[in-house]
């Protein structure tokens, strides 16, 4: 661990949480920053961020100030979009870890508002000391408020306060002030009870993860596991694991979660389905499940398959294509296209036409490559958006189907080496 941001929002939480890093850097060697969020949503927010660089530059500790602002439909919520917003910012730090000042009440606070809506074993689980795939930690988890502010009297620190905290017509504020309060009274150790709960459901949901991987072996080894599923290693499983390594899947797609009543009906639909059936399932605003043959995909809603592209490889060793997907390009030894053709002559990168053809192996006849493409496994809507490989006028390679018998790289020689 090289370095570390620490999410400053000015409250007594994140300064605390500050204070600790600082503290912790003249012990250990690693580089620390501080990032602030102002969403504009308080009247205050200029001052706030105000406090937070003079915070800063009294420590001497880089700040990183983000303006963002919350779409006109909040479909989360205000409270929703303006996490989903803070995440997002924080996110895009390049340090090793993005420190976090959620603490034990924060977590029951949670823990609650998830039990609420209704939310599974995974929402339940709450929030996770580290966060492995986001570079998340919360080193005050287990620390309770009052060790906070104790914490906070006893180093005369200074934060602000935020006046939205006292507005109830927020969820988290509402159990906050007025639900919490009462549970404390009857069970005083309730904030401890919920965090222990939180922990053997993070548990759980972890087995639940490693028995969806489980299930999903054969798909796993697939280089398009992201891309798709396939229905027959659904269809083997009891309901509820069906279900189990289908949530899995949508998440390792970075997917909302959908409703319990969608899940299932998603499930239905793609089990039931002919296998000719041209089926599309809205999974959100954004996206939709379709069904090709015995394979499920995420499909943007947006996609257009009709649209033409060309784009002309400059030597870069990535190109992110129109419709998302990335070429890579390497040389390699006694592969690839020969490099000799490259000299004096553009390669082309550009979506099927019509008409094209090329001769992959001498034992088989030139082939159109819409008959190819006809007979692959490749989903119909992929067809036409398809990245060719021109050297100059002739193509020299389509993805998944090799390289042109004239094009292609001797055991000697060095070559080009596209991947999709």
């Amino acid at each position: 661990m090289k370095s570390m941001t620490v999410a400053l929002s000015g409250g007594i939480d994140s300064v605390v949480l500050l204070h600790l890093i600082h503290q912790l850097q003249k012990t250990q060697t690693f580089t620390l920053k501080a990032s602030h969020v102002h969403h504009g949503l308080s009247k205050n927010a200029d001052k706030w961020v105000t406090f937070c660089e003079k915070l800063c530059r009294k420590l001497s500790i880089p700040l990183d100030v983000n303006y963002v602002k919350l779409p006109q439909k909040k479909s989360l919520g205000i409270e929703g979009e303006a996490r989903r917003l803070r995440y997002e910012k924080l996110l895009q730090s390049k340090s090793d870890l993005v420190v976090l000042a959620h603490h034990e009440d924060d977590q029951a606070e949670t823990f609650l508002l998830q039990l609420i809506r209704g939310a599974g074993v995974k929402g339940l689980s709450s929030m996770a000391h580290f966060d492995d795939s986001r570079r998340l930690w919360r080193p005050l988890l287990n620390a309770s408020k009052i060790d906070i502010e104790s914490y906070a009297k006893k180093h005369k620190l200074k934060w602000i306060e935020d006046e939205s905290n006292q507005n109830i017509d927020f969820d988290r504020n509402f159990i906050r002030s007025k639900f919490l309060p009462i549970l404390k009274e009857r069970f005083n150790h309730i904030i401890k009870v919920i965090s222990r709960s939180s922990s053997h459901l993070a548990e759980a949901q972890h087995l639940l993860d490693d028995l969806a991987q489980i299930d999903l072996k054969s798909s796993l080894k697939s280089d398009n596991y992201k891309h798709k599923l396939n229905v027959k290693t659904l269809d083997k499983l009891s309901n509820a694991r069906a279900k189990n390594a289908l949530r899995f899947w949508l998440e390792m797609n970075d997917q909302l979660m959908p409703s319990r009543d969608l899940l299932d009906e998603l499930l239905r639909q793609v089990l039931t389905a002919k296998k000719d059936a041209e089926l599309k399932i809205q999974l959100s605003k954004e996206f939709e499940i379709r069904r090709y043959q015995d394979e499920i995909y995420i499909v943007p809603k947006n996609l257009q398959t009709n649209k033409n592209y060309e784009i002309i490889w400059a030597g870069e060793s990535e190109i992110i294509l129109p419709n998302g997907q990335k070429l890579t390009f390497k040389k390699v030894k006694g592969r690839g296209i020969q490099l000799k053709f490259l000299k004096g002559k553009n390669l082309i990168i550009r979506n099927r036409q019509g008409g094209e053809s090329f001769k992959p192996d001498s034992k088989r006849p030139t082939k159109k490559i819409k008959q190819l493409l006809q007979e692959s496994d490749l989903p119909p809507w992929e067809r036409d958006f398809l990245p060719l490989i021109f050297i100059g006028d002739h193509l020299a390679f389509v993805p998944n189907f090799g390289i042109d018998m004239k094009f292609q790289t001797k055991p000697n020689e060095v070559g080009l080496e596209v991947i999709l």
